[in-house]
């Protein structure tokens, strides 16, 4: 039996930041979708984005928040649009979304990305389902620059996600199993 008058975290997460889902609903954005084993992850995304834009900038605001397919969807604006705080914004919901493909959704410890069958999740050893593949490269955790060299559209430089560290680095496109180097 579930007792629908306590909040869960999701709930707490929505009033300690409204002025970031002011003018949606918990439903709208997506939230309900977001696993428990994500709590520390997306606190923090909330936290840092709601100390991103000063009074000057305008208004910062999640529109969706959500999980799609083992990853977190992080859709926000600005509101007028500025700069600096629109790619300081776009760098942590990507650390974010990085961070979701390599996260068990249901415990929170460092993952991997599975499918079986049409479905897709992020699980740890323990938490994996029996039969379901690994997905790779995790495409989430890895960031590429393209660029036309000779005619044709090739990886120029590549980052991957580091969990331990929080951020992107510099790594080689092989290095992860993507074929398209020059």
């Amino acid at each position: 039996m579930t007792d629908h008058d306590t909040p869960d975290w999701r709930d707490a997460l929505w009033a300690d930041h409204v002025s970031l889902f002011e003018g949606s609903s918990p439903f709208a954005t997506g939230l309900g979708t977001l696993p428990i084993g994500w709590r520390e992850l997306v606190e923090s995304l909330c936290s840092r984005l709601a100390t991103v834009a000063p009074a000057e900038a305008g208004r910062l605001r999640i529109t969706r928040l959500e999980n799609d397919r083992a990853t977190l969807n992080v859709a926000w604006e600005t509101n007028p649009p500025h700069g600096s705080v629109d790619a300081e914004t776009a760098e942590i919901a990507a650390r974010a979304t990085a961070r979701s493909a390599c996260t068990c959704e249901t415990c929170g410890l460092t993952a991997a990305r599975y499918r079986t069958g049409s479905s897709t999740t992020a699980a740890c050893p323990m938490h994996r389902r029996r039969g379901s593949i690994e997905i790779a490269p995790n495409w989430p955790t890895i960031r590429t620059t393209r660029a036309f060299v000779d005619g044709r559209s090739r990886i120029v430089a590549c980052e991957a996600y580091d969990r331990g560290l929080d951020r992107f680095i510099a790594t080689s496109p092989s290095a992860l199993g993507i074929k398209d180097f020059p």
